[in-house]
């Protein structure tokens, strides 16, 4: 996409967004006691993509499981010395990117001491993995403080089950005050990435309980998929997107639209009338625009959900503290 109209879907959606800025978070949060904190980051992960492009979409969604549990306050980054933090709960086992945040918190202690939280470092890593993957350039409220508690059960009972339909999905937003919109546009996160074969091997192999597959899927990719992903294959994985796999854009939902959403989440989104809507005007590349400009607004919500602020929280110096 041309410069030009990066720079105008960055302004739009900051200037759009800015009035809606919970009192608690702000733009530039660290202008005064941080200054330069966001180049900081930016230039580290320049180096870390450039070693590893595919750990951006591991950023994405390291953001995406911290704030669904307990918001976005860090406690994804949480070490258990008995195995019952947020991470060693199922959906959390393949995550990807905690050194990459600890690598860079260490530079921003280095320049400014127990000033910048680990949930904001984690915010703006999300930001900078789309912006790398020809992505939106969007601003990035800060301002948020850690949480010191992590635990499994929450993230067993808050994070959007792999498999949940439109019904189901809207429900776990809503209790984040995101709306069906916000599901269907974070959705498109799913343009980076990959999802190993349990997550979705039900579907090629015993949709109903009976050995069957699910009908829905496209025949040549249900075929695919059973060919790489046998019951027992727990190792495998297979790109969510099946069209560009490392860039931002609108494979994600050119694929579902297809019939080849991988996830049973995903593909649950072709068949309700209002997001069926959205994947189907997203199947034109003319959309990308406003894809990108509903990203960076579905962003900056999700960004906001149960935010520690003010002096609630704390700034941690390492992000991966032990807590038991």
């Amino acid at each position: 996409m041309a410069s030009c109209t990066r720079f105008l879907i960055f302004a739009v959606a900051a200037s759009l967004l800015a009035s809606f800025a919970r009192a608690d978070l702000q733009y530039d949060f660290y202008n005064t006691s941080c200054p330069g904190v966001e180049t900081l980051v930016r230039d580290a992960l320049t180096e870390v993509f450039a070693a590893d492009s595919t750990v951006r979409a591991g950023l994405l969604r390291l953001h995406f499981h911290d704030c669904f549990v307990r918001g976005c306050d860090a406690s994804i980054m949480i070490n258990s010395n008995n195995g019952t933090a947020e991470k060693n709960a199922d959906p959390n086992l393949t995550l990807r990117g905690y050194e990459v945040i600890e690598a860079i918190k260490v530079k921003v202690e280095a320049a400014c001491p127990l000033v910048v939280s680990c949930a904001d470092i984690m915010a703006m890593a999300a930001r900078d993995a789309v912006k790398f993957s020809e992505g939106p350039d969007y601003l990035v409220e800060t301002g948020r403080r850690d949480g010191n508690v992590s635990m499994m059960a929450d993230a067993l009972s808050d994070l959007p089950p792999a498999d949940g339909n439109v019904t189901v999905l809207t429900k776990v937003f809503a209790v984040k005050n995101l709306t069906m919109k916000d599901l269907v546009v974070l959705s498109g996160a799913h343009t980076l990435g990959v999802a190993h074969c349990p997550s979705f091997s039900y579907r090629v192999h015993n949709y109903t309980g009976v050995g069957d597959e699910d009908p829905s899927m496209e025949p040549e990719y249900a075929e695919g998929l059973n060919a790489k992903c046998a019951p027992d294959n727990f190792a495998s994985v297979v790109p969510l997107d099946t069209v560009t796999t490392n860039e931002f854009d609108l494979g994600y939902f050119q694929s579902v639209y297809a019939g080849k959403g991988l996830l049973g989440s995903d593909d649950a989104l072709r068949h309700d009338s209002l997001t069926g809507a959205y994947v189907s005007l997203m199947n034109n590349a003319s959309s990308l625009d406003t894809f990108f400009a509903d990203f960076a607004v579905s962003m900056i919500n999700m960004g906001r959900v149960g935010v520690l602020t003010g002096t609630d929280g704390e700034i941690r110096a390492t992000c991966g503290i032990y807590v038991d």
